[in-house]
């Protein structure tokens, strides 16, 4: 299915459920609790860009807004948003989020916008940073049953733990079985089921993850590598790759894509146009509506709910908010060295400061894991596709 049609899928998903009376509460920054809203009664749903967005909204928002930005902003402006409950916009991530929401709550009166606050940093000696996130969304969780008469229920909580768990469990697999076996399952169809879950988060989504797990894990079985694929899932979620065991013989090149919040199906979608593109050459993305939403790990039941939920928020793995730039790297560097990469294509989403600020380093990364790398400027548009395709297809080439 090309990209436009897993979009056109997605939405049609959503349209029933809100026509069949769902709430809906979108969200645009990927690492939200989740659980938290279920827990409320609410389907949370990413809000993604669209490749046919049309632009010209633009004397609205300021001039750091970046591609990214000025895609939502357009979708509303011309009437492509569904009608949602509400609207959660992150606080304390990025000038041009920031502004967004601000610039939201003037243009949109009738849109509810909501706002979750982040702390710059995911560390500390007596967790203060996870208490101010904890604090930040019981903050939210009393907006929620104060504006919407919708009470925190126990209930939905711990049953949203295990939604979520089992997507992230699943995905877990898939992703780290095409890190030992590229060819095992299509790169296009894993980032489908995360998004489809991402989008619409119920149990038949979950049932779609189900069934491609269990013909993955039928296939690993056939071939013995269901140890070599557990050991890459312990080795990520951990951070240490001591027990990393890969097969001896890889087909080569592979590589890794990273940057921020780009479309890991727009990304696959675009690979599959380039001439003598092999399922097996793209291994891993490290994206954030990707890799890094799928190895979080899940709030713990034994836990006060809001300290549980911002632990796991936190533990999104190499999220630019959340960590300092040189555990990044090392994670990058851990990425790169231990999973036997060639090269490393970085993806700079147009007037993105986090992600152009961010290059060099991950470059420096890459050059010292004895890894090639690529810069690829785009936007969510793919507006200069040719150039783009051009510039992939020789970087693979001079990686053999």
């Amino acid at each position: 299915m090309s990209y436009e049609g897993v979009i056109e899928q997605s939405a049609a998903g959503l349209k029933e459920l809100v026509e069949s009376g769902e709430e809906i509460i979108g969200y645009i920054y990927p690492h939200v609790p989740l659980e938290l809203f279920m827990a409320h009664g609410f389907t949370p749903s990413l809000i993604r860009a669209l490749p046919g967005a049309s632009s010209g909204y633009e004397e609205s928002l300021q001039t750091f807004a970046c591609a990214y930005i000025r895609n939502l902003y357009s979708q509303r402006a011309n009437g492509q948003f569904l009608t949602l409950s509400g609207l959660l916009f992150p606080a304390n991530t990025c000038d041009s989020l920031q502004n967004l929401s601000d610039i939201w709550r003037v243009r949109f009166h009738d849109d509810k916008v909501l706002r979750l606050t982040y702390p710059v940093t995911r560390y500390s000696q007596d967790e203060s940073t996870t208490k101010f996130l904890a604090e930040e969304i019981r903050l939210l969780s009393e907006k929620l049953s104060r504006d919407y008469n919708r009470p925190f229920l126990a209930e939905s909580y711990e049953s949203a733990i295990d939604l979520v768990q089992e997507f992230r469990k699943g995905t877990q697999f898939l992703y780290s079985a095409r890190v030992v076996n590229p060819r095992i399952i299509s790169y296009s169809e894993v980032v489908r089921l995360v998004r489809t879950f991402l989008s619409i988060p119920t149990m038949s989504s979950i049932s779609d993850i189900r069934e491609a797990v269990s013909t993955v894990q039928v296939a690993a079985d056939e071939l013995g590598l269901l140890d070599s694929i557990e050991s890459v899932r312990h080795a990520i979620l951990s951070g240490d790759y001591s027990g990393v065991r890969l097969p001896e013989e890889l087909e080569t090149p592979r590589i890794v894509i990273a940057g921020g919040m780009v479309e890991p199906q727009a990304i696959a979608a675009l690979m599959h146009e380039i001439p003598n593109f092999s399922e097996s050459t793209l291994v891993l993305d490290n994206l954030s509506f990707g890799f890094k939403v799928v190895f979080t790990i899940p709030p713990s039941k034994a836990d006060d709910p809001f300290m549980a939920m911002a632990k796991s928020v936190l533990s999104a793995p190499g999220e630019p908010t959340h960590e300092g730039l040189s555990y990044r790297m090392g994670a990058m560097k851990g990425l790169l060295k231990n999973l036997s990469i060639q090269g490393l294509i970085v993806c700079e989403q147009s007037f993105c400061d986090p992600d152009q600020f961010e290059a060099p380093s991950i470059e420096k990364a890459a050059c010292e894991s004895d890894v090639k790398s690529i810069r690829i400027p785009l936007d969510p548009e793919f507006s200069d596709r040719g150039r783009i395709e051009t510039r992939i297809q020789s970087f693979l080439e001079t990686l053999g």
